[in-house]
């Protein structure tokens, strides 16, 4: 975790509903991000004051190349909603997870999940079925240093 400003814990989480979009590829991503908030602002999703986006990693990019790796682009979600074209719900399970809070650049993404994975090895833990997934608690760009404020969730048996 070094040159990284960073809290590990690991502990119970509860299961979280989520509005996404499914994609292909680390390219897309910004763009399925667009599309989602472009969906959720005539909803007034985004003006909820624990409004949250998260990504949903469900390919390693140890073994899938960046341009194949599939993800999903997600929206956290308080309330039921009905969903429709692109936009499908997900619920991630309540289970215990490895949860890593990041103040980090946009640069440092790889180096926090590589730092966090070595950590859950070093410490004994195995990684569950469930895929791996970020939660972002802020808009970088709107950040006196384009910080991403960011918490990484690897389910743990």
């Amino acid at each position: 975790m070094e040159g990284l400003n960073t809290n590990i814990e690991v502990k119970e989480s509860p299961k979280i509903e989520l509005a996404y979009i499914s994609l292909i590829g680390i390219q897309g991503l910004s763009q399925a991000f667009g599309r989602l908030m472009n969906w959720a602002g005539p909803k007034g999703l985004l003006k909820k004051p624990d409004f949250k986006m998260a990504t949903i990693y469900h390919d390693s990019f140890k073994v899938t190349s960046p341009n194949k790796v599939r993800m999903s682009a997600c929206l956290v979600l308080d309330e039921q909603i009905k969903v429709e074209g692109e936009i499908g719900l997900r619920t991630i399970k309540n289970g215990k997870f490895i949860i890593a809070h990041h103040e980090i650049d946009v640069h440092q993404f790889e180096q926090a999940w590589t730092s966090l994975f070595i950590w859950m090895n070093e410490n004994g833990y195995k990684k569950a079925e469930q895929d791996p997934y970020e939660i972002y608690h802020n808009d970088f760009n709107t950040h006196p240093e384009k910080k991403c404020i960011v918490d990484l969730y690897i389910p743990v048996l």
